[in-house]
């Protein structure tokens, strides 16, 4: 029995002013972060077995701007956790669009920030190169050029996924590719461009990478 509990996973969310929550079920979990204040006193840790309490997911900082972070791949529950907060953030969507239903102004509202242009949604099977600029519930919005004008596309914050700490910040210049629906692979387009087949290898060398 005790072997069994040194291998329970414990995740707690601490809020300012609030008791501490405790699940154990990564689902759980992941739907009361998407609920959770949106402070830099937020804080969700996981504690696996008899090992020490780690930070799990936190809320971050752009300029004014705060965000939600969520937990690397390789973290237990990692998958769970951000499926369901995905599922949260789709059904207040939902809920949002019902409410502005035959109403275009708050619609608008609803869709974008004011200060922005037109925003559209990230769409599977494309990539994506330009700088970050703008962090706007739970959406990453990245400018887009295409040589001739600048879109901004807006990525799901919880369908991004990344090898590496810290890429997720405004003016970061990135990549994020779409090899499946929901899931968004992101990269730092100096590295990208150190990846690709030197022109003097032969064409069929390498390959697209992942």
């Amino acid at each position: 029995m005790d072997k069994q509990t040194d291998q329970t996973t414990t995740y707690q969310l601490f809020q300012k002013g609030r008791e501490p929550e405790t699940f154990t079920d990564a689902k759980l979990a992941g739907a009361a972060w998407f609920k959770a204040e949106l402070s830099d006193k937020s804080v969700m840790t996981v504690q696996q077995g008899g090992q020490a309490a780690r930070v799990f997911a936190q809320v971050g900082k752009e300029g004014t701007q705060y965000y939600k972070d969520l937990p690397f791949d390789n973290m237990p529950g990692a998958a769970d956790f951000k499926a369901s907060f995905k599922d949260a953030l789709e059904l207040r969507k939902a809920e949002q669009s019902g409410a502005a239903s035959g109403k275009p102004g708050e619609a608008m509202a609803m869709a974008k920030p004011m200060d922005m242009p037109a925003i559209k949604a990230a769409e599977q099977g494309k990539t994506y190169d330009g700088k970050i600029v703008a962090f706007h519930n739970n959406q990453v919005i990245q400018a887009v050029s295409d040589g001739q004008k600048t879109i901004h596309i807006a990525h799901e914050r919880a369908a991004l996924s990344s090898a590496k700490a810290g890429l997720l910040h405004q003016g970061k210049d990135l990549s994020i590719r779409y090899p499946f629906s929901g899931v968004g692979i992101v990269q730092e387009r100096q590295l990208q461009h150190e990846l690709k087949t030197p022109s003097h290898q032969p064409k069929g060398y390498g390959g697209k990478g992942f």
